[in-house]
């Protein structure tokens, strides 16, 4: 089966022609070391998220976690260390920009998008309940900015999988936060251009993907 995630299927967009071709080995080949180490990157930093609110703590309670994966950081070298470090600096940003939100943590859903024989999943971070609202959040907890098409389309699939899915939910349910900077970028109907965009980089990964 032919799979990507929904922030593989953006970050293929949003790349060159060499970058593609990479974005593509790592979904056909997840089992290599680089792919897994992709995959489970920011790890420590969901738990903490999800274990945050679901045990509804104090924001120093993740203040806390990540001055020990600091900690831990400093007990460890090369790539290790620095995935820690990030996955610290990105605990500390949530809990700047984000603890005061009060979510009930529901069990959260496996979506999924079909186009031309490429299957695109879409796993949200969290499934929460909010002011009496059923949401679902895609955590992005990169260091730099992601790219506005980026956004764009993490956030139209989003609402178009979780429609598609079946969950009675609006687009401003399906929200899209950026942790470093604090913002929120909301669900929206996928659009006839976007939708035609993706329809056209899935015909692609599955050209590369059949000839890598």
């Amino acid at each position: 089966m032919k799979r990507i995630s929904v922030k593989g299927l953006a970050e293929f967009m949003a790349a060159n022609d060499a970058k593609r071709r990479t974005v593509v080995r790592r979904f056909k080949y997840p089992r290599e070391d680089e792919a897994f180490a992709m995959i489970k990157y920011y790890q420590e930093a969901r738990d903490a998220i999800s274990a945050y609110h679901s045990g509804k703590r104090d924001s120093t309670w993740l203040h806390n976690v990540a001055n020990q994966l600091e900690a831990v950081a400093r007990s460890v070298t090369g790539h290790s260390r620095t995935r820690v470090r990030h996955n610290a600096r990105a605990v500390h940003a949530y809990a700047t920009n984000f603890a005061g939100r009060e979510f009930e943590v529901l069990t959260t859903p496996r979506l999924r998008l079909n186009y031309s024989g490429v299957t695109i999943s879409v796993v949200p971070d969290l499934r929460v309940r909010e002011q009496s609202q059923d949401k679902i959040i895609k955590l992005e907890f990169g260091k730099d900015a992601p790219a506005e098409r980026e956004i764009k389309v993490m956030s139209q699939i989003l609402f178009e999988a979780a429609r598609l899915g079946g969950l009675q939910i609006p687009a401003r349910s399906v929200l899209y936060l950026d942790v470093a900077r604090g913002a929120e970028h909301r669900g929206a109907r996928l659009g006839a251009q976007l939708a035609n965009d993706i329809e056209a980089a899935c015909e692609t990964i599955s050209d590369i993907w059949d000839r890598i």
